[in-house]
């Protein structure tokens, strides 16, 4: 290859392979948040890293950007980075989601943990770990273990069932040596909303045993530290739908009313880099009028 795309790779063309590969699939917009200071440079920057087989892009109906995914030769630069052989990562050459909601709600994740990890970039808040829905293991028989998927019993002993959940991601964030444990969820504006047996509501029945059965707990070995309780946070479309959720969550009957106080919601639209540790969250439970924020 000749002018441009025989330069050899800057160490912010490996954090972006890097990143593409911890995110899986990444937008422009999201690789420009994280690593550069324009649109005009990160697609200078992405169209070299495309054409010399780093990585490939793709579109897909119903979302406006291109988005990225790791090829050949970036697989081969995480496993020189990660120390690891290349049949050892999670990768998979030319593999393209066929659902575009799958993918949309994917792309939400990970704006969140774009702007967490960046909020967190600029401040003393330390973001100890991250760890999406998508991480597990295959199974003998083919299907992937997900790895923060849960099961809780029912803390009623007349009621025999059990509630299982996997959150959409789970991290921590630190301050002041002072560790916080955080699983978020986020609404898309097509689940019901007022039925305990199903969508949202269902969601919420789940983190209401699973704070009294004490589960969470488990991720104080993945954080290395030791926590007290945990936050939900619920990322929602508009500031009406989060007060329709407040009200059912209020309404719905629980032994431990408190516990309703450890979910918080929000709205995606407050949600920005400068914005994300200002009390922008509120209690699910109706009554509580306190603003909330997370660092």
């Amino acid at each position: 290859m000749s002018g441009k795309l025989s330069g050899k790779l800057t160490e912010r063309d490996t954090a972006v392979i890097l990143d593409v590969y911890k995110y899986r699939y990444l937008t422009a917009t999201q690789i420009e948040k994280l690593h550069f200071p324009s649109m005009q440079m990160a697609w200078r920057r992405l169209h070299i890293l495309t054409a010399l087989g780093y990585l490939k892009a793709f579109t897909t109906p119903n979302i406006n950007e291109r988005i990225f995914y790791l090829d050949k030769e970036g697989a081969e630069i995480v496993a020189g980075q990660l120390h690891v052989e290349i049949d050892a990562l999670s990768w998979h050459r030319s593999k393209t989601p066929k659902d575009y909601y799958f993918l949309k709600h994917f792309l939400a994740i990970n704006d969140f943990r774009v702007l967490i990890t960046k909020a967190c970039q600029n401040s003393e808040i330390n973001l100890l770990g991250f760890i999406p829905e998508y991480i597990g293991e295959k199974t003998r028989e083919g299907y992937v273990k997900k790895y923060i998927r849960d099961k809780v019993s029912d803390l009623m002993p007349s009621v025999n069932r059990e509630y299982s959940h996997t959150p959409d991601a789970v991290f921590s964030l630190e301050k002041d040596d002072k560790p916080a444990l955080f699983f978020l969820e986020i609404d898309r504006g097509g689940e019901v909303v007022s039925d305990p047996e199903k969508g949202f509501l269902k969601c919420i029945v789940f983190y209401l045993h699973y704070w009294l059965e004490k589960k969470w707990q488990r991720y104080n070995e993945d954080f290395k530290r030791e926590f007290k309780t945990f936050r939900l946070l619920v990322v929602t479309t508009s500031q009406q739908r989060l007060q329709h959720m407040r009200e059912e969550v209020t309404r719905l009957p629980f032994p431990d009313s408190q516990v309703k106080r450890f979910l918080w919601g929000t709205v995606q639209s407050w949600l920005r880099v400068e914005t994300m540790f200002d009390p922008i969250w509120q209690s699910m439970d109706k009554d509580d009028l306190t603003p909330y924020k997370i660092g």
